[in-house]
């Protein structure tokens, strides 16, 4: 009785065992490539993808722009104040006062000079107009061929961008968010959320505006009807990402955190990530969460925020510079010396997930509060050789373990327990 007692409690022990070692194998990352800078001692900053990842975009000292597949790649002019089209088709980059437009190949198609020195650009999902401010006010909008369009004149520019839908340009200023059509004919601005607002994400449909600087998140209408605004941690914000709707709202902090926001300002989970969260980015739908932290570490969670993998890089994560496909199958990081193409081995492309958790919260109105901007110490890149690397899947460095992974096995083990020992 009590070797067959034995047995029974060797055979569930394994039966947890595998459970444990089971989601723990799963999922994991793939190094498809990496690539350093062509120029000595420069670095990437800001990376963005293609709706179908064939493509990657970083800026930084050097602009570089290639294929996923690596059949071809260019780049070489400064891209700190540069920006690529959705679909891939143009990137706008600037040089002092002049800005240009280039197609993918990197040719360019044409360039114009500002009054000043131009401090940001945008180009349209399909390339049909560009934006660029420069250090004196100005706002220039330029056609396909690089046509006079409109022109604005209002606050110092932080970064302005286009709606996926093509039909609203947001600024952040010195003295506020600017809403501007193409043409830069004013819509709307608020003056009430002062120099703080920098960073800006619009929803696919354009519907919903958020903007982040310092500790504060807010949420704006396309109209400008304020949904909510608040201070989400106690230390600044370093980089803000969200799935299509912004449903979900990520957001990396120098709280040594990451967190989840819904689409009413209420934050429904954090992870730890051990140092500053410097970039964050999500799928299409938030079923896959991309978070790269100070120290090298990229962690990959799931919609509720629970652990899928994680990888250790060389250097630190660079701020910003982190970028997940729509179906979140592919990934797109830069550490202090090189750009890394992973690949999400063990995962359904496609995979979506549901908004139920994010749709909870009633919509109240959200205390308006302040908070100091901390700036992020340049980092100093030393490497600069090319290599390009076949995928390797990268072992997981710790289990997305939950309840509902061990509950079973626990019962289980319980109920032979008390079985045998009658």
């Amino acid at each position: 009785m009590i070797t067959r007692y034995r047995v029974h409690l060797l055979v569930t022990g394994l039966l947890l065992a595998a459970c444990l070692v089971g989601t723990v194998a799963g999922i994991s990352l793939g190094i498809d490539w990496k690539q350093s800078p062509v120029l000595a001692d420069n670095v990437f900053s800001g990376i963005t993808l293609t709706p179908n990842a064939s493509l990657v975009y970083t800026g930084g000292s050097q602009m570089l722009v290639r294929s996923w597949d690596g059949t071809f790649h260019w780049g070489g002019q400064p891209g700190f104040v540069a920006a690529i089209s959705v679909d891939g088709n143009y990137v706008v980059t600037s040089s002092g006062s002049t800005v240009t437009l280039l197609n993918s190949s990197g040719t360019q198609l044409w360039s114009r000079t500002m009054d000043g020195q131009i401090k940001a650009v945008a180009v349209s999902p399909n390339g049909t107009f560009v934006i660029s401010a420069d250090d004196k006010g100005n706002y220039n909008s330029w056609g396909p061929n690089g046509d006079f369009y409109g022109r604005n004149q209002t606050d110092l520019v932080k970064r302005v961008a286009i709606s996926p839908t093509g039909d609203l340009v947001v600024a952040t200023t010195e003295g506020g968010i600017r809403y501007f059509t193409p043409a830069l004919n004013p819509v709307w601005s608020d003056n009430r959320s002062g120099s703080l607002d920098d960073s800006i994400i619009i929803s696919d449909d354009g519907s919903t505006i958020i903007t982040s600087g310092g500790a504060r998140l807010s949420s704006h209408t396309s109209t400008g009807t304020l949904n909510w605004q608040t201070d989400v941690t106690d230390t600044a914000i370093n980089d803000v990402a969200c799935n299509e709707d912004c449903s979900l709202i990520v957001v990396g902090s120098q709280d040594n955190t990451v967190r989840a926001v819904d689409r009413y300002g209420k934050t429904h989970w954090t992870y730890p990530t051990g140092q500053w969260a410097n970039a964050v980015a999500a799928s299409r739908s938030g079923s896959v969460i991309a978070v790269g932290a100070n120290d090298g570490t990229v962690f990959i969670l799931d919609h509720s925020g629970n652990l899928l993998t994680q990888q250790k890089f060389t250097g630190r994560i660079q701020p910003r510079t982190l970028a997940v496909s729509r179906d979140g199958t592919r990934i797109a990081v830069a550490d202090q010396y090189k750009l890394y193409g992973l690949s999400l081995l063990g995962i359904t492309a496609g995979d979506t997930v549901s908004d139920t958790i994010f749709i909870a919260a009633t919509l109240n109105p959200v205390p308006q509060t302040t908070a100091a901007t901390v700036a992020t110490p340049t980092p100093v890149v030393t490497e600069t050789v090319q290599e390009t690397q076949t995928a390797v899947p990268a072992a997981t460095k710790r289990s997305p373990i939950n309840a509902w992974t061990v509950v079973p096995a626990i019962g289980g083990a319980l109920y032979i327990a008390r079985r045998n020992g009658r």
